[in-house]
């Protein structure tokens, strides 16, 4: 009774087995989103949405996959051309997740939500991607509130453009710190450089 009035999405492993369910409301009732309860076969944190599907087309010499926060954002795309695309089933990225991503991409371009809880898990999946030596990179979208906006929107070409110029670890954090500080001001000015040269120090190539 609780997936009344929704959409049910089948949630699939790596090796294209049904795992849980996803369901997601028609209307304005709530909760908007209810997933399968976790256990021994389901849980969220060893796997990614869309993995299965997105292996298969992640082509060319450069390897790369996008990862958005829900598997509404990931089926829009993928509905609209972009097949490389994959969700975490919650929006802080683990451990296994981050294995999972390095074990069928070289490049990993973060592609959560523009609000508070996006930008946190952009930190948190950078840190533990970088632990592992993905390349990562940042996608920057302007005038749409997620991904799956943008693209109906603005259309694939557009977002695949903003693929292509998604920006690395370093420029994310100085864009974030130029934000967040006022660079006229002298000691702003100092606090920038300060943590831009912690930045760079831990840059190992």
């Amino acid at each position: 009774d609780k997936f009344r009035n929704r959409i049910m999405i089948p949630i699939q492993d790596v090796r294209n087995r049904v795992i849980a369910f996803g369901g997601r409301v028609l209307d304005d009732s709530k909760p908007k989103y209810i997933n399968s309860p976790e256990n021994i076969v389901y849980s969220k944190g060893r796997n990614l949405f869309g993995l299965n599907v997105a292996k298969r087309n992640v082509t060319g010499t450069l390897k790369r996959i996008l990862i958005v926060e829900g598997y509404m954002d990931a089926i829009s795309l993928y509905q609209r051309g972009i097949t490389n695309v994959v969700a975490s089933l919650g929006t802080a990225l683990t451990d296994n997740q981050g294995r999972l991503l390095r074990r069928n991409a070289e490049q990993v371009i973060l592609g959560y939500d523009a609000d508070g809880a996006g930008q946190t898990a952009i930190v948190r999946g950078m840190g533990i991607l970088q632990s592992m030596g993905v390349d990562i990179r940042v996608l920057q979208i302007s005038g749409a509130k997620d991904p799956d906006e943008f693209v109906v929107k603005y259309g694939a070409d557009r977002f695949r453009k903003c693929m292509d110029d998604a920006i690395s670890v370093v420029e994310y954090k100085v864009k974030n710190l130029k934000q967040s500080l006022n660079i006229d001001n002298v000691n702003d000015r100092i606090k920038f450089l300060n943590e831009i040269a912690k930045t760079l120090a831990d840059i190992d190539n």
